[in-house]
């Protein structure tokens, strides 16, 4: 089975050559690709293959974190990434998660830290940790703003068979397969998704969800 595959992007050498090490004790991973900055990073891109994963830095030179996810989504270049960065302020946070990276970590974060932000990443598409709950928790916007990540972090057909779950009718597994057009191995796949990703632990739980991010519709 292929190693996973991690790109770095962080312009101070020996913090980079340290990660690398530190990185592939940590389990199946090789670091495929270190960048000094943004630019070298995008520059490379098109002659290279895409990684399992980008570890990226926010302050480097040139191009930083910022502009790198900016470009990314204007370009609709879909690559997980990992925020790993001295800076922890909240604002920046909640920006970095709209722009569509997958965690969000400290410098100064424990292996076992990282070890769970990359697994969590590559197995369930995102990391969630107190420095994001403090962020939203302390925006005087939060709760807009968690809807919106919650939001971004569901597939259509995720959100389609959430829909299916709350609805009224109260759809079976198998009823659900038939009006999605999927077979039930793929439901299962939605359902399995949601609560990981979520920790979500029953159907109820996902209805509770639901309502908590106003995902549905409620009758008037």
């Amino acid at each position: 089975m292929p190693k996973i595959s991690i790109f770095l992007a962080d312009d101070h050498t020996v913090v980079r050559k340290g990660l690398k090490e530190l990185i592939e004790c940590l389990g199946d991973y090789e670091v495929t690709a270190e960048f000094s900055s943004g630019k070298e990073l995008v520059d490379a891109l098109p002659q290279l293959t895409r990684p399992d994963l980008l570890v990226l830095d926010i302050t480097m030179p040139v191009m930083g974190g910022k502009e790198v996810m900016e470009y990314f989504r204007d370009r609709e270049i879909n690559m997980p990434v990992l925020i790993l960065t001295l800076d922890t302020t909240e604002s920046n946070i909640i920006e970095f998660f709209k722009l569509g990276v997958r965690g969000y970590l400290r410098k100064n974060c424990t292996p076992e830290e990282l070890k769970s932000a990359i697994d969590n990443i590559v197995q369930t598409g995102y990391y969630h940790n107190e420095l994001l709950a403090k962020a939203l928790s302390n925006n005087t916007r939060h709760k807009a703003d968690e809807r919106e990540l919650v939001l971004s972090q569901l597939t259509a057909r995720e959100l389609d068979f959430l829909k299916l779950v709350c609805n009224e009718q109260e759809y079976t597994y198998e009823q659900m397969a038939d009006i999605l057009g999927v077979h039930l191995r793929t439901v299962d796949g939605y359902r399995k998704a949601l609560f990981e990703k979520f920790n979500i632990k029953s159907k109820t739980g996902v209805v509770l969800f639901a309502i908590k991010y106003r995902l549905i519709e409620m009758p008037a």
